[in-house]
């Protein structure tokens, strides 16, 4: 049990990101004095921050203050990216998002008492600090930071670019909104789950057809900032490499380290996986 009150969990966990936001701008100006690059700017300046998250994280003995940092640095460097542009819909787009991702994670937090099941797990099997928080900080805050920075990578190449396919990207641009609207669902959807207010699996809307609607929705989102950036032709289809890895990420570890864990958390999901064949595209069911 944490030894702090929610009031003060709170302003624990959300002091570090005003400071980082009022830093954001003068860290940029100060790494481009050396390199005159936006990107290089801004990947510098979100691997700082991640070790400011760090070492406060590493104070107070919890690994929870990093959990909203994906969910507000893009407000910071695609809207930085993003300055000059004239384009609007997007960075809204991405404010949307991550106002979304922060909205759903206050809902259910406690406060410092909770810590995310698999940072628990790895304590559990790595006790040693000098082992679990440089697992954490290597595994857990620096590789998700380098995947949002590539995963919204596609972004620059579209704030840069001119005389996209019109057709295509409008279609990207609903298909993102699409990915949202999905994943805000399905997040309504098992909050009553979650928050411990109706127990058992969740088995009703999106969750009826997909084990994992959220995460489905999730993958979207990256995919349409790709396919917004293919709007404007193949020069930078190397930027797939964002998506991409976070697809795999979900895929490979995501889905199935959540399954195991409920698994052993509830005996009932071993009978929602035989009724809810899918665990990412939203399927038919199997009722018997």
């Amino acid at each position: 049990m944490s030894q702090y009150s929610y009031s003060q969990s709170l302003k624990i966990m959300l002091i570090p990101y005003v400071i980082i936001g009022i830093l954001w701008y003068p860290l940029t100006v100060m790494i481009e004095q050396h390199y005159d690059s936006i990107l290089i700017s801004q990947f510098l300046v979100i691997q700082i921050t991640t070790a400011f998250l760090f070492l406060i994280g590493l104070y107070y003995n919890n690994t929870s203050i990093y959990d909203i940092y994906w969910k507000v640095a893009p407000m910071f460097f695609v809207t930085y990216w993003s300055k000059g542009s004239g384009n609007i819909i997007l960075p809204f787009l991405v404010f949307f998002y991550c106002i979304k991702q922060n909205y759903t994670y206050f809902r259910f937090w406690p406060g410092l008492q909770y810590e995310d099941y698999r940072n628990v797990e790895v304590k559990k099997q790595f006790p040693n600090p000098f082992v679990f928080w440089p697992i954490i900080y290597f595994g857990f805050e620096i590789v998700p930071s380098i995947m949002i920075f590539f995963g919204h990578l596609p972004l620059y190449y579209v704030f840069t670019s001119q005389n996209p396919c019109y057709f295509f990207y409008n279609f990207s641009i609903i298909f993102t909104i699409s990915a949202i609207s999905i994943e805000l669902i399905a997040d309504y959807q098992l909050f009553p789950y979650r928050s411990k207010q109706l127990k058992g699996d969740c088995d009703v809307g999106l969750w009826r057809y997909s084990r994992h609607p959220n995460y489905f929705g999730e993958c979207m989102y990256w995919w349409g900032q790709y396919l917004c950036q293919l709007s404007f032709g193949f020069e930078n289809a190397w930027t797939i490499v964002g998506a991409g890895a976070i697809q795999a990420l979900f895929s490979f570890y995501s889905i199935p380290d959540m399954e195991s864990h409920l698994l052993k958390k509830r005996k009932s999901y071993q009978n929602y996986q035989r009724k809810v064949v899918s665990s990412f595209v939203p399927w038919f069911r199997k009722e018997n």
